[in-house]
């Protein structure tokens, strides 16, 4: 009986030390790329495609298809086709020159995986308050999978623009950008013609965030024109 009750006991400790940790206590990680590390080809096909579309992030490439059983692995490659833009699957045209200088084509069918850091909230958040990183975390996602996902390395100034709960990847659909020059204020405006550099106050005729242009009017002249929001509450204009 003492034996028995001793096993009961084991066996909670045991449930109690497997039991899953609950969604998204920490962050998620992509397996490790170990058919890269196995195949030159995919290490390289990945190199050869981070620089043809010109993306951020960790590219890892998996056979959808098995390398052709007639190409050495190891090739030298060249992509001489390929999709406008990465996905999931796709289906590249590579040509290989083996040892011998031999040179073959061949189609392979690819899948990919793009990690990068989003945003993760530890706090809901409500509509129209701004977006402060300190209260952010950061967590793994695949941006070929999750393509409303807001890098964690995005720089502009952003505020929510709806409730957002906690603990999820936080997507371009819950923020619009902070408007640093809204409609009715009065904005320094930076004016460069050729050499010449001057300052002028203007009065901004709509709202807009950093990088946007917008519609002013200079109180004196009366004359409209269209500057480039730089900082809160400031512009520049080339005439």
């Amino acid at each position: 009986m003492r034996l028995r009750s001793l096993f009961f006991v084991l066996s909670l400790a045991v449930t109690a030390f497997v039991r899953p940790l609950p969604a998204q206590t920490s962050p998620v990680s992509p397996a490790p790329a170990a058919a890269a590390e196995t195949d030159p080809w995919l290490g390289t096909l990945s190199a050869l495609l981070v620089d043809r579309y010109k993306v951020s992030g960790e590219l890892q490439l998996s056979w959808n298809r098995a390398r052709p059983a007639n190409a050495s692995a190891a090739s030298d490659l060249i992509i001489i086709n390929a999709p406008a833009e990465l996905a999931p699957q796709i289906l590249v045209t590579v040509r290989a020159t083996d040892e011998a200088g031999r040179v073959t084509d061949h189609t392979v069918i690819l899948r990919a995986e793009l990690w990068r850091d989003g945003w993760i909230l530890r706090e809901p958040a409500l509509t129209a308050s701004a977006v402060d990183i300190v209260s952010l975390d950061t967590r793994r996602f695949d941006v070929l999978r999750e393509r409303e996902a807001i890098p964690a390395d995005t720089s502009a100034e952003l505020n929510f623009a709806r409730n957002v709960p906690a603990g999820r990847l936080l997507t371009w659909r819950d923020v619009v950008r902070r408007p640093l020059v809204r409609r009715g204020q009065s904005v320094e405006v930076l004016a460069t013609d050729g050499n010449l550099i001057i300052t002028l106050r203007a009065l901004a005729l709509q709202d807009a965030a950093r990088g946007e242009p917008v519609r002013v009017r200079n109180p004196d002249s009366k004359k409209e024109f269209i500057a480039l929001v730089v900082a809160e509450s400031r512009a520049s204009v080339r005439f």
